[in-house]
């Protein structure tokens, strides 16, 4: 029995011809995490995308306002004429003209004069505030809330906003995606080679974590199947999950319109959108956790 449990129970020795393999796995898992996090990235971009058109509505434009008819208080409001203002001077000058005004006014200027009591100066007091038209506050009021400007808060923005607005992210998000799926696909290319030349290493020196990377380059194999771009390999097999952000923006549209209102062609929206590339998510991270699994066992295990 004691014989069993020694050798249920082994004992790591240390092995230095295993050093330049360990080097040469550190190289390599460099490379690997910099390929692996340039793909998850791409990745994560494709599904913000999505998350931003179908629940932050960011890219959604709204219609057009009818053009609003003209005030009708401007259209009924007279041009002010020369003949009128004729009338009102001459009505104005009436008065001294019954007078017997002179050539060069003098008798007007007599009745102009004021006597020598009316230039004193009048009292301060409630007299003079009595004297003008007392006018009440609430009217006062009135006037200038009418004449402040309305402001409009910062949350809501104007259909014109709102229009620039989704432009604005529109175009951004098409200079983006675009290389995003190309660089996303070249780094996974790349990472599925440096973790097959990791794997090679590992065997060449037989360490440990065999098991772990095997998984790892499996796992992205099956990764390539959802981001490979088989619409140019397969015409119409549309399927990929770094998708056309032109077509997902007209099936989210006529999901809107209503035209979209089968089940079926709702569940094919978003398993196409939305489960695929959160699938490609999940394998590139389940490939990144086995191959860490797996460096744990080969390299540190041996330092």
């Amino acid at each position: 029995m004691a014989q069993d449990v020694k050798r249920e129970s082994p004992v790591r020795l240390p092995n230095p011809s295993a050093q330049p393999f360990v080097a040469a796995l550190k190289t390599a898992r460099f490379y690997t995490v910099i390929f692996f996090w340039v793909t998850m990235a791409c990745v994560l971009a494709y599904v913000a995308a999505f998350v931003l058109a179908e629940w932050a509505n960011l890219y959604d434009m709204p219609a057009a306002e009818p053009a609003k008819a003209a005030p009708a208080k401007a259209a009924s409001a007279s041009p002010v004429s020369w003949l009128g203002l004729f009338e009102r001077t001459a009505a104005a000058a009436e008065p001294e003209s019954k007078g017997g005004a002179s050539f060069f006014g003098l008798e007007a200027a007599k009745k102009k004069a004021v006597r020598p009591e009316t230039l004193q100066e009048p009292a301060a007091g409630p007299a003079t505030k009595a004297a003008e038209p007392a006018t009440p506050e609430s009217a006062t009021e009135g006037k200038i809330i009418a004449e402040r400007p309305t402001l409009v808060p910062r949350a809501s923005l104007t259909p014109d906003q709102q229009r620039r607005r989704a432009q604005y992210y529109h175009d951004l998000t098409v200079a983006v995606l675009p290389p995003l799926r190309i660089v996303g696909f070249l780094a996974s290319i790349l990472l599925g080679v440096t973790l097959f030349v990791y794997l090679q290493i590992t065997l060449l020196g037989r360490l440990a974590g065999i098991r772990h990377l095997t998984n790892a380059v499996f796992l992205l194999m099956v990764f390539w199947v959802t981001v490979m771009p088989w619409e140019n390999v397969f015409p119409g097999f549309q399927v990929s999950a770094f998708y056309d952000f032109s077509q997902l923006l007209e099936a989210h549209a006529s999901r809107l319109a209503g035209a979209a209102g089968n089940p079926w062609d709702t569940a094919l929206y978003f398993g196409r959108f939305c489960v695929l590339p959160l699938v490609s998510l999940l394998l590139l991270a389940c490939s990144g956790i086995r191959f860490a699994a797996g460096y744990h066992e080969s390299v540190v295990a041996n330092e």
